[in-house]
């Protein structure tokens, strides 16, 4: 990437970032009493309009909502992807394969709960042309063995035939789920190694342990709060990585910590700068905020245009997620407060 680009890249990725929902912009969604009003609000008062600008805000459903504010991340994921242009896209493809696991997981839980048609709704096919299988065809898929069908020429299918049960009720989802992101971690760590070096291979490689270690610390807080997991079931699922924790405290943590000790162990750890006091119940509060706060300090000081993009990515897709969790807690009636603890900005 020539000088220029790079500079190009990472003046538009910043300013993209300063257009961002503010906290005003939650508080107001917060008093919302229907998705149609908070709809209503992203088209006419947030820079979502343009994604927006042709719906029916009235009659959309919750999903189309999603999906549509997905798609609007995606087009300015490749929006800046035009200035990107080296030998080091491969990099690039960690956002599609994060969506591929994301919509495989998806199409697992609604086996379950039979709700197809909120699945297809938020299907993000406008991404198919950079998919390693067809998104659209997981929108027929109904059991298991269809499922893998739909994988077979990919590197996920050997992950979901080891897990494939007997009855869907014997499903063990969390080995699913972990398998698929130590796939997702170990690919985009592979690629850091082979086309980067000096302090961008370490920034970036630092950004996804942060993500990795951090994971595996809501992870252990849950098997232990919610379900009194063993120690060795325990380090079956998290991913055997290091970087602010060593294996030490890692094993420390998971043999001798309570789930609520976490709280206090994480805010002495060294992420207690990227730390707030709120003592919230959430454990997936306390590290996306950590890791939020780490992706914002990339994105304010660095000048490297991977390190910039990444970070935006990162940050708009927490925003996503804030929005999701609004919508949400308004359709389930969820006290605003209550919901605002999930946010993070």
């Amino acid at each position: 990437m020539s000088n220029k680009a790079a500079g190009a890249l990472t003046a538009k990725a910043k300013a993209m970032f300063g257009k961002r929902i503010r906290p005003e912009d939650y508080q107001t969604m917060l008093q919302k009493k229907t998705i149609a009003e908070v709809a209503s609000y992203l088209k006419n008062d947030t820079y979502f309009n343009e994604v927006l600008a042709g719906i029916n805000e009235k009659a959309i459903h919750r999903g189309q909502l999603e999906a549509l504010i997905r798609q609007d991340l995606f087009q300015r994921f490749s929006s800046l992807m035009r200035y990107a242009n080296s030998p080091k896209n491969g990099f690039y493809r960690y956002g599609v394969i994060e969506n591929e696991i994301h919509q495989i997981l998806n199409c697992i839980r609604s086996f379950e709960s039979k709700d197809y048609m909120q699945f297809i709704q938020k299907l993000p096919t406008y991404l198919e042309q950079k998919t390693s299988f067809k998104l659209s065809e997981l929108a027929n898929v109904r059991n298991y063995d269809e499922l893998l069908e739909v994988l077979k020429n990919t590197d996920y299918a050997p992950i979901i035939k080891q897990f494939k049960p007997i009855h869907m009720d014997e499903f063990d989802f969390t080995g699913c789920e972990s398998a698929l992101r130590n796939y997702y971690f170990d690919t985009v760590l592979k690629i850091i190694e082979k086309d980067f070096s000096g302090k961008e291979h370490d920034d970036l490689r630092n950004i996804f342990l942060t993500q990795i270690e951090l994971e595996n610390i809501t992870k252990i807080y849950r098997l232990k709060k919610y379900f009194e997991a063993s120690p060795a079931r325990i380090k079956e699922l998290i991913s055997p990585v290091h970087l602010r924790f060593s294996k030490k405290d890692l094993d420390y943590i998971i043999e001798n910590c309570n789930a609520d000790e976490l709280f206090d162990y994480l805010a002495k750890s060294a992420y207690k700068n990227y730390t707030d006091n709120q003592r919230f119940i959430y454990i997936e509060y306390h590290t996306k905020k950590i890791n939020y706060n780490i992706n914002r300090r990339h994105l304010a000081f660095s000048s490297n245009p991977d390190i910039v993009l990444l970070s935006y990515m990162l940050l708009s897709e927490t925003e996503i997620q804030n929005i999701v969790d609004i919508i949400e807690g308004i359709r389930y009636k969820i006290a605003p407060e209550k919901i605002e603890r999930l946010l993070i900005y």
